[in-house]
């Protein structure tokens, strides 16, 4: 059996979540083709490897490449896949036409953000030509429902997925990771991660730890990635704060960090890094949004207030954090690639499926 695929870029953190996907597929026994959108710039590489996941290769029966949109079919071949999966709006677009193109019978489509189908246009079009029996899911249950809310017919909820053993067997240790950091072995330091953008609020990260430093002298405040907002970031913080910018192996980074910083605004849908601060058995504090919640259950100090969040870095710069519980075990049971495999098991009523997991 041959499952395809189709993701619109190759930007981090997609290579890593398709090839989660794709050995999920390959645990239900499909050979899987990955398929990355080449963009205008790049239009001439049809046909050219894609970047693997960072530090993970390619699987039996697993191959991955960058083409241009208008050649995946020719791509493809006279090859014809039982099972599409597609990753985000354009993906989706570019499968339906697809599928019908090819007689692709299994099509799932994995929105990744909230708002889906929230512009009018979009839900007109569907309603026009149809999606072909494309079956819809959601990284979290907050995205499945929002589909929902949108028309959409029993969602699935597809996860992104994390080899935990693979991250723990590359995190460096604490000493290293703060000296790669600039970082010195007694300052409490507190990490965000993730881009810099409105809808991860780092600005509100920012002014609490102002309020915080006041206090504590010897913290630190690391932002590890880039976005439209570092420069504003910048003007603004004072002593204390490092910018690392994107970092490629920020995940082997993670154990410099006393604690993970989250100040999630309603439109995060997931939080890859509260996922891979699980699996490092970081401590995390993350504003109560129901995208981040899925993610951490009951294993992160959540806050609404600045006032609580205030405290719960006070907590945790005095070791009395009340969320020490099954990190690991959580990422195994919920987001493991085993867990999604059970899961596109029991979407697709594959022999060996895990009911209730959707």
């Amino acid at each position: 059996m041959l499952a395809v695929q189709l993701c619109p870029n190759d930007h981090p953190p997609f290579p890593d979540v398709c090839a989660g996907h794709a050995q999920a597929l390959a645990l239900c026994g499909y050979r899987v083709r990955t398929i990355f959108f080449a963009s205008v710039g790049r239009a001439a590489s049809v046909g050219r490897a894609a970047p693997e996941g960072r530090g993970r290769p390619l699987g039996p029966g697993e191959s991955s490449e960058v083409v241009a949109v208008e050649g995946v079919a020719d791509v493809l071949g006279a090859e014809r896949p039982n099972l599409l999966v597609t990753h985000r709006y354009r993906g989706y677009r570019a499968g339906i036409r697809l599928a019908r193109r090819l007689g692709i019978a299994e099509h799932v489509a994995v929105a990744h953000e909230f708002g889906f189908f929230a512009r009018a246009r979009r839900r007109w079009r569907r309603r026009l030509l149809g999606d072909g029996g494309c079956r819809f899911a959601g990284v979290s249950d907050a995205v499945a429902e929002d589909l929902a809310r949108c028309g959409v017919a029993a969602p699935l909820v597809l996860p992104n997925p994390l080899a935990a053993d693979r991250l723990s067997a590359n995190l460096r240790s604490r000493t290293d990771a703060r000296a790669e950091l600039g970082l010195s072995p007694k300052d409490f330091v507190t990490g965000v991660v993730g881009r810099l953008h409105p809808k991860k609020d780092p600005g509100r990260a920012l002014r609490a730890f102002g309020r915080f430093r006041q206090a504590h002298p010897r913290a630190r405040l690391v932002f590890v990635g880039d976005g439209e907002l570092r420069q504003d970031l910048e003007r603004a913080a004072g002593a204390g704060v490092t910018f690392a910018g994107f970092r490629a192996d920020g995940r082997e980074l993670l154990a410099a960090f006393d604690v993970l910083l989250a100040c999630a605004t309603e439109r995060e849908a997931f939080g890859l890094a509260l996922l891979e601060a699980l699996a490092a058995d970081v401590p995390v504090i993350c504003a109560d949004r129901p995208g981040p919640r899925f993610v951490l259950g009951d294993c992160a100090t959540y806050f609404d207030s600045d006032d609580e969040l205030l405290r719960a870095l006070q907590n945790a710069a005095e070791g009395r954090l009340d969320d020490r519980l099954a990190r690991r075990a959580r990422v195994e049971q919920l987001f493991s690639v085993e867990a999604l495999a059970g899961r596109y098991r029991s979407a697709l009523a594959i022999p060996g499926g895990a009911d209730g997991l959707c």
